[in-house]
């Protein structure tokens, strides 16, 4: 066989394994959790409230642990959990849950831990890098940082918001510009 057609089949080959790869990682991250033990992304600020009180895991103390953000419709509960768990936060807009951060004691856990454990429930990872790691389905997005954090992310609502943000970085620039141009 000729190196050309030898060449033509590694590519294809390889263009093979790849759509393989990339089709065994987004079917097996269509089951990816929406949240840890009994908090879920969607939750109301109330509902989590309550089920952050109910599980001493995560250190919760209720209303002064709860801050507002500088921006309108977010909130923000920060909690210091146990020995397992250092910090955790839960971000909300318009009062719906969209973002859990745990930061995991490395001294308990280690991210190389993590990773096989979340390799081994929802295959292999839509991006690898040595800062984190992360699984996605249209819905949700799972990262895994370093050293030792964990974040769920309600992909509708962050990307509304970087959209929305976005909207309001152009406005502002066209309001700058038309200043300039007057001087």
């Amino acid at each position: 066989m000729d190196k050309k057609i030898q060449k033509i089949l590694t590519f294809i080959f390889l263009l093979n394994l790849s759509f393989f790869y990339t089709l065994s990682a987004q079917e097996t991250n269509k089951s990816l959790p929406d949240g840890y033990r009994n908090i879920h992304l969607g939750m109301s600020l109330e509902d989590t409230k309550e089920a952050l009180t109910n599980d001493s895991f995560f250190g919760y103390r209720g209303n002064r642990d709860v801050s507002l953000l500088p921006s309108e419709n977010k909130s923000l509960i920060e909690t210091v959990g146990s020995t397992w768990l250092n910090h955790s936060w839960f971000q909300f807009y318009k009062e719906k849950l969209y973002t859990i951060t745990l930061n995991f004691n490395p001294d308990e856990l280690d991210y190389h831990s993590l990773f096989t454990t979340l390799s081994k429930k929802y295959g292999d990872p839509n991006t690898l890098s040595p800062e984190k790691t992360i699984w996605q389905n249209e819905s949700i997005q799972l990262v895994l940082e370093q050293p030792c954090s964990i974040k769920y992310i309600d992909l509708q609502v962050f990307n509304s918001l970087i959209d929305e943000s976005t909207t309001q970085k152009s406005a502002l620039e066209i309001v700058r510009q038309n200043l300039l141009d007057e001087l």
